[in-house]
């Protein structure tokens, strides 16, 4: 799997040397360079490890979705006048949460957890228009995983407030794959920058833990996106 996210990083540097010094550049969609940061409502499907060992959801079967950013450096790379490849290096997060309230006191307790990664989106897109483009394409998301954060508060029986973090996970996995969708609007500022607009759906396709672990975890969310590129 990690050989994947090293081939997806070749790729890209290779074709955006071809691009950049293709003779006929305007007759295909043109090479762009972009910064973007996404907003994404992120949740899981969680279900035990049978294989490994069966263990009841106990009270994760109650998390609920997270909102967290990722952002993203990437490039634009045209193969023809309506079809590009749509590629860069992310910092990407997953994450679920939880929240519990006592209806006989006023203890509660809450976490949120993120799941940080070293991602290489790649999608191929299709593209209309001219000043303000519509666009939509589907791709894979290779990520390595580079941290955790799980961020607790609580409060006992009289009110009293607590909080904690913890940052060591030792059950994940270190690469996940994921199936990447996405449609918006490249709009156009001058002739050299673009506004991105649009919205994306991610879902993972393998499990996030290790396999002795005792869950099978996979992340899914949508969101919105927005960027500015600039257009060579």
């Amino acid at each position: 799997m990690k050989h994947l996210f090293l081939i997806c990083l070749l790729l890209l540097t290779h074709l955006a040397k071809a691009q950049l010094f293709n003779e006929n550049l305007e007759e295909v969609y043109p090479t762009q360079f972009y910064f973007e940061s996404q907003r994404m409502e992120l949740f899981r499907s969680l279900a035990s490890n049978d294989a490994f060992l069966p263990t009841p959801l106990g009270e994760r079967a109650n998390e609920n979705a997270l909102t967290a950013w990722s952002h993203q450096l990437g490039i634009c790379i045209g193969l023809s006048k309506h079809l590009y490849l749509d590629g860069g290096v992310s910092w990407l997060q997953n994450g679920e949460a939880y929240a519990f309230s006592d209806i006989n006191s006023d203890s509660t307790f809450n976490y949120q957890t993120r799941y940080r990664y070293l991602a290489l989106p790649l999608q191929l897109k299709v593209t209309f228009g001219q000043k303000f483009k519509f666009y939509a394409g589907m791709g894979m998301v290779p990520a390595l995983y580079q941290g955790y954060q799980q961020d607790i508060q609580w409060t006992n029986a009289l009110g009293a407030k607590y909080d904690d973090q913890i940052q060591v996970n030792n059950t994940m996995n270190s690469f996940t794959l994921s199936l990447l969708g996405s449609a918006g609007f490249d709009v156009r500022i001058d002739d050299t920058y673009h506004l991105r607009l649009g919205v994306l759906y991610r879902s993972q396709l393998n499990n996030s833990y290790s396999p002795y672990e005792d869950y099978i975890h996979k992340s899914y969310g949508w969101g919105f996106n927005l960027g500015l590129s600039k257009q060579f």
